[in-house]
């Protein structure tokens, strides 16, 4: 994903003015594409914990790993409610908290974005 994104940004034209007005190549990379480029990347981060939970469940159950996703799946077989209720909240507060700070960095990246 970032890959693509990079290569998206790169064919902008202020990426080409920043060319044509004789910058380096690492100037132009780290000053004008790289926020520009990650944006996205950190959009989908509070996303992707999310799938990062859900998938931790067959992870830990295929190779025998001990955790909260072995947890909440022993949990579920038992019908064991207060630790499936327990497993949900830490998965959710995850969820938000990654969220929550992805919404906290993006304007630090990129100064158009304000925090209100």
């Amino acid at each position: 994903m970032m890959r693509s994104s990079m290569v998206e940004v790169l064919r902008q034209d202020y990426i080409r003015t920043a060319r044509a007005k004789g910058l380096t190549r690492g100037r132009i990379l780290l000053r004008h594409a790289l926020p520009n480029a990650i944006l996205p990347i950190i959009a989908m981060i509070g996303i992707d914990i999310g799938i990062f939970m859900g998938g931790i469940v067959v992870v830990e159950s295929v190779f025998g790993w001990p955790g909260i996703g072995q947890l909440a799946w022993q949990a579920i077989q038992r019908v064991d409610i207060p630790v499936i209720m327990g497993v949900t909240m830490v998965s959710a507060t995850a969820i938000v908290l990654g969220n929550l700070l992805a919404d906290l960095v993006t304007p630090l990246i990129d100064p158009r974005i304000k925090l209100r």
